[in-house]
């Protein structure tokens, strides 16, 4: 299938989403009692919900020494199935009408209560394709909103404002929208809920045709998820040999990211996640950031394909093999200007790093 706006059916009525879980370190609102140790927490802490929302709760447990552990197995019940459903799988829940539920969790001989709020208007369905239903995406400029879903690991959605702010620009101007979402992670917390194309893919790999003049890549995670898009958007137009210049930008405060692939700032689950604006500020020149935010980024764009397993069968050849007669440089910050790697073919890569001050203007 070659994907356009104006004449293909979007099919199908779920949208669900990627990645392990994410949390903060202690229990709020919606848990009945403080956390204690040897107690059950369970994440995202999203406990106020709307009719028609779907969310997949983790169960987690906090040992002895007070760190939060997945909780091997677990059992998770309603109270009120009327308004809150469990639906088959383990920790997933579907909100079905107004009224307050206890969320029940048992794991280890311990149990725990989460009060649960279901009220306001019915959330919209997002409708999707899988991946391997899409041949092509084309267009001039694109939006890429990679797994916005808090029951992954943006579970206190940081990257929800500047996502909604490239939403409604590029909605503003009639440029086109994909989202990637997963079917394990349900919870999409972007407000907007009809794009013009939904892709279901649960590390964000494809084998789609990405023809555009320009893709902006926003959602996450940076390190992880956007670098797998990012190869597989790669993969295929280099080996479609379409065009001879790409142009991807990542705009920083519209990036999530795990606070754990640099050194020295290692948080990891439960930790919640950080913008890639965040590490920007914690370098002093756009040198620095090129050097330790670019430079490890690209690095695991070209070398290491596919990231983390997805997919299982790499496509060949391996992508810095395609890569080979290709220039890539990199634009970063207020007008820093390097290049990664150089070719004399005159086919050229533009990852183009812009200043949060900047990034919202197309």
């Amino acid at each position: 299938m070659v994907w356009q706006p104006e004449t293909s059916p979007l099919t199908r009525a779920s949208a669900r989403f990627l990645v392990v879980a994410a949390a903060v370190a202690s229990l709020g609102a919606g848990g009945c009692g403080p956390a204690k140790k040897h107690s059950i927490e369970i994440f995202p802490q999203h406990f106020d919900l709307r009719p028609r929302e779907m969310i997949r709760y983790t169960p987690m447990v906090r040992g002895p020494d007070g760190t939060l552990q997945f909780a091997e197995s677990f059992e998770i019940e309603s109270s009120e199935p009327r308004v809150l459903e469990m639906a088959g799988a383990k920790g997933l829940a579907r909100a079905r009408a107004e009224g307050a539920a206890d969320l029940v969790v048992r794991s280890g001989g311990i149990e725990r209560r989460f009060s649960i709020e279901v009220r306001g208007n019915a959330m919209a369905s997002i409708r999707t394709l899988h991946h391997t239903e899409v041949d092509r995406i084309s267009g001039e400029n694109l939006l890429f909103v990679g797994h916005a879903n808090r029951d992954g690991f943006d579970h206190t959605a940081v990257a929800k404002p500047g996502i909604d702010r490239w939403v409604d620009a590029f909605e503003g101007q009639g440029h086109q929208i994909v989202f990637w979402v997963s079917e394990e992670y349900p919870n999409w917390y972007g407000k907007a809920r009809e794009p013009d194309l939904a892709i279901v893919s649960e590390g964000q790999e494809h084998e789609v045709l990405v023809d555009a003049d320009r893709v902006v890549y926003t959602g996450g995670d940076f390190m992880a998820c956007t670098v797998r898009n990012v190869q597989m958007s790669l993969h295929k137009l280099m080996l479609a040999s379409r065009r001879d210049r790409v142009h991807f930008v990542f705009p920083p405060e519209a990036i999530w990211t795990a606070d754990i692939w640099w050194s020295g700032n290692k948080r990891p689950y439960p930790a919640p996640m950080v913008l890639l604006s965040d590490l920007w500020a914690r370098h002093a020149s756009d040198l620095e950031r090129y050097e330790s935010l670019a430079v490890p980024f690209l690095d695991r764009v070209f070398r290491e394909f596919p990231v983390l397993d997805y997919p299982a069968k790499a496509p060949t050849p391996h992508l810095q093999d395609l890569a080979r007669d290709w220039t890539v440089s990199v634009t970063l910050g207020s007008g820093l200007r390097r290049t990664y790697r150089r070719a004399s073919s005159g086919k050229t890569v533009l990852m183009d790093f812009r200043a949060p001050a900047t990034a919202a203007v197309l």
